[in-house]
């Protein structure tokens, strides 16, 4: 419980749900299923966005000199991170679960490389970054640039979007993991 109060879970958490789900509902009043995959991918970052912050704690010299192994709880808190929110933006959006899991897993990447690379005050800017250019642009097929650009909305057999999203999730939960978030 300590654990979770020095990262602001209690506080944060509400939020999120709040938040996804709010962004998650306007999406579905849409006839264009591209509209519902754009407001999930955006409740999504969203919700990254409010949750990263607590990937830091407020005191990074009590995390170094603790005795506690925190690498474990490193990956358990990106991953919980990346679950509540897919969990909230699949019972709020009508977008297919496909979409919603692959968005996730590379959302959830960026936002622990943002507070690796960045700090925990700006985990919110890559996800939420890279999420509105996704939503704001089409799904494209060439070139592969813009195709990498709008992974969180190209269509489900797209293997370039796979590839994206597992790559930001696999080296997003890798460095986080090791290195924790920046100071």
């Amino acid at each position: 419980m300590l654990y979770l109060r020095s990262r602001q879970v209690p506080t944060g958490l509400p939020g999120a749900v709040l938040a996804v789900t709010t962004i998650g509902l306007l999406g579905n009043g849409s006839t264009n299923p591209q509209a519902a995959v754009a407001s999930a991918v955006l409740a999504l970052a969203i919700g990254l966005a409010v949750l990263g912050y607590g990937l830091g704690g407020a005191d990074p010299a009590l995390e170094r000199t603790a005795s506690l192994r925190w690498p474990p709880r490193r990956a358990a808190h990106v991953l919980a991170t990346a679950a509540a929110v897919a969990t909230t933006a699949l019972a709020a959006t009508s977008a297919p679960t496909g979409f919603v899991l692959r968005a996730a897993v590379g959302l959830a990447g960026l936002t622990a490389l943002a507070a690796t690379l960045l700090g925990r005050q700006l985990a919110w800017t890559l996800p939420v970054a890279g999420a509105t250019v996704a939503a704001a642009m089409p799904p494209v097929a060439d070139p592969l640039a813009l195709r990498l650009l709008t992974w969180p909305v190209q269509p489900l057999d797209s293997t370039t979007a796979t590839i994206t999203a597992g790559a930001l999730g696999v080296a997003g939960l890798a460095l986080y993991t090791a290195r924790g978030c920046r100071t």
